[in-house]
C-alpha cells in the first residue's frame, strides 16, 4: 500500500507539473499577446500625434508664407505706386516747365514782333496806322490763346485716355502674377502633402 500510495503521490506531482507548465505557457502567450496590443496602441497613438504635429507645423508654414506672399505683393504695390507717383510728379514738372517756357518765349515773340510792328507803323504812318496794327495784334493773341486752349483740352483728354488704358494694362498684369503666384503655391503644398504622406507610410 505504501508503495502504491508513493505512485500515485507521483503521477498526482507529474499531472501538477503539467497543469502548471500549460499555465504558464498559457500566460506566456496571453503576456505576449497583451504587449503586442499595446505596442500596437502606442504606434497608432505615436503615430497619430506625428500626423497632428506635423498638420500644425505645415499649416504654420503655410500661414507663414501666405503672410509673406501678401508682405510681397504690398511692398509691390507699393513700389509701383510710388514709382507711377515720381513719374507723374516729374511729368508734370516737365509739362508744366515747358509750358512756361514755350509761354515765355510765344510771349517774347509776340512782344518783340508787335514791338518791330507798332515801331514801323509808327515811324511809317500815322496814328490810325497804328492803331489798326495794335487792333490786328491783339485779334491775332486772341487767335492764338484760343488755339492754345483748344490744344489744352486734346491734350488733357488724351492723356486720360492714356492714363485709363496704363491702368487696366497693369491691373491686368498684377492680376496674372497673383494668379501665377497662387497656382505655385498650390503646387508646392501638393509636393509637400506627397512628401508628408509618403513619410508617414514609411
Amino acid at each position: 500500500r505504501f508503495v502504491e500510495t508513493m505512485k500515485l503521490l507521483k503521477l498526482i506531482t507529474i499531472e501538477e507539473q503539467k497543469h502548471e507548465a500549460a499555465a504558464v505557457t498559457v500566460q506566456r502567450h496571453w503576456r505576449r499577446a497583451k504587449i503586442r496590443a499595446d505596442h500596437k496602441s502606442m504606434c497608432d497613438g505615436a503615430i497619430m500625434i506625428q500626423r497632428t504635429v506635423r498638420m500644425f507645423v505645415q499649416s504654420k508654414r503655410f500661414a507663414l508664407r501666405v503672410r509673406s506672399v501678401v508682405k510681397i505683393q504690398s511692398v509691390f504695390r507699393g513700389a509701383l505706386c510710388r514709382k507711377e507717383a515720381e513719374r507723374r510728379a516729374v511729368s508734370a514738372i516737365v509739362l508744366q516747365r515747358t509750358w512756361r517756357m514755350q509761354c515765355c518765349r510765344s510771349l517774347f515773340l509776340k512782344k518783340k514782333r508787335c514791338a518791330l510792328k507798332a515801331q514801323a507803323l509808327f515811324r511809317a504812318y500815322a496814328c490810325v496806322r497804328q492803331y489798326h496794327a495794335m487792333r490786328e495784334g491783339v485779334i491775332c493773341i486772341q487767335r492764338l490763346y484760343r488755339s492754345h486752349v483748344e490744344k489744352q483740352r486734346h491734350h488733357a483728354k488724351r492723356d486720360s485716355a492714356a492714363i485709363v488704358m496704363q491702368c487696366a494694362i497693369r491691373g491686368y498684369i498684377a492680376r496674372e502674377r497673383f494668379v501665377e503666384t497662387m497656382k505655385l503655391l498650390k503646387l508646392i503644398t501638393i509636393e509637400e502633402q506627397k512628401h508628408e504622406a509618403a513619410a508617414v507610410t514609411v
